[in-house]
């Protein structure tokens, strides 16, 4: 083992936390380990060949000037009580020490982050790197959300440009991986997580902490997604794409179109519709098409927190739909990630939307497939009961903090 190295380490350490380093030190105090304690365990006075093979390292730094020692009390010669760094000679020890000093890493880091700052536009993005320049101004230290490692940091700094500029382009993630960092696993592997991270702190048009959102449905918000989004539906639907008409009508088991699709979707009229029913679960989606629907109904599969394109795509039936007084419902799981899906469909895009078997009675219905839940999931429901954008809930809510108990929404399969 390299005993200097890891002596000058250690003591570098302890110097970059310090408020020496910080400048705002009142005292000059030194930056000093005790070896005979958890701070230095290789020291071990019981083994006397690492004892004083130590001992020699810490001899020859001190007469080098870069660090200071003193002998254990009645132990003179044998066993060394502590050490210290020397401030004066901070420059060579960490050339010895082969490493960058962490000033000099803030400093780096502190430029690239404005020098992004400046050709960025998104809010998200913008309000991260001025929490991360303000951090690394006053505490001369690489924020949290930004790697220590400089590769690692480019490269994220680098991610954000690239979502920053892509626009509404939507990338299949390896897709993402590939054209960013000429990997396609790269992102996966080395920036996902970090991404993410940023994103919930981050992401201003959702409360992404306080909802049920997955990773995906997160990632997609940034049009970066796993696999291509699609949107299914069933129903009459009349359309042009690039001014050639469409008829759904005829596909009477649905039909899915991708994200290009809905871009160039072009909704002229909704013969016969008088009921538009979004459905939260794919499996309720299937089986209510196969067997419920009625001609007066579209009925459309909304999945969990809906991405951009799919966004899209509601916009455009609730534009084509709500003049001519044609009702919209959503059908989901009564539990918390379905009511905050329920509340930001109506409140982003359809201000007039109903719940549909989403109430006292439907819950009361499926007792024997109740769910229990805890005390912590208790708390967050129970702050829906303050939001009047969930007061269609708050009946069942009350019901459901009584019996501690949710549903899922496939429990009303179980009943056909």
């Amino acid at each position: 083992m390299n005993y200097r190295k890891l002596i000058l380490n250690r003591l570098l350490d302890k110097y970059e936390r310090s408020s020496a380093y910080k400048g705002t030190a009142s005292t000059n105090r030194r930056i000093l380990i005790n070896l005979c304690s958890d701070e230095f365990p290789e020291y071990d006075i019981e083994h006397t060949p690492t004892k004083e093979l130590i001992n020699s390292v810490v001899m020859d730094l001190e007469k080098e000037g870069l660090i200071g020692f003193e002998w254990m009390r009645f132990e003179k010669g044998n066993i060394i009580s502590r050490i210290w760094l020397k401030l004066d000679a901070l420059q060579e020890a960490y050339r010895q020490a082969e490493r960058v000093p962490k000033r000099e890493q803030v400093e780096n880091a502190l430029a690239k982050v404005c020098e992004l700052k400046s050709r960025v536009t998104s809010p998200w993005i913008r309000n991260f790197l001025e929490d991360a320049q303000a951090w690394m101004e006053q505490k001369l230290s690489i924020p949290p959300f930004l790697p220590e490692n400089s590769d690692l940091m480019q490269n994220l700094l680098k991610a954000l440009l690239f979502i920053d500029t892509k626009g509404e382009d939507e990338l299949l993630e390896r897709v993402f991986s590939l054209r960013c960092f000429g990997d396609s696993k790269y992102f996966e592997k080395n920036l996902r997580r970090r991404l993410l991270g940023i994103l919930k702190k981050y992401w201003q048009e959702e409360d992404l902490q306080a909802g049920e959102w997955t990773d995906d449905e997160i990632l997609a918000l940034i049009g970066i997604v796993k696999a291509p989004e699609q949107v299914e539906f069933c129903g009459n639907m009349l359309a042009s794409i690039h001014g050639q008409a469409v008829d759904f009508s005829p596909l009477v088991h649905g039909v899915a179109i991708n994200a290009p699709t809905i871009r160039d979707l072009v909704i002229s009229d909704l013969p016969e519709v008088k009921r538009i029913l979004f459905i939260e679960n794919k499996a309720n989606y299937v089986d209510y098409v196969f067997k419920r629907r009625t001609p007066e109904e579209l009925v459309i599969y909304h999945g969990g927190f809906y991405s951009p394109v799919k966004g899209l795509f509601f916009k455009k039936i609730y534009d084509a739909a709500y003049r001519r007084g044609i009702t919209f419902y959503h059908w989901g799981d009564m539990d918390l990630g379905g009511f905050q899906i329920f509340k930001r469909l109506k409140t982003q895009i359809i201000p007039t939307l109903q719940p549909y078997l989403m109430d006292v009675d439907a819950f009361m219905s499926m007792k024997r497939f109740w769910q229990a839940f805890d005390s912590k999931y208790a708390q967050a429901l129970e702050k829906l009961l303050d939001d009047e954008d969930c007061r269609e809930f708050h009946q069942l809510i009350q019901v459901m903090l009584k019996e501690k108990a949710r549903v899922e929404q496939e429990a009303f399969l179980s009943c056909e």
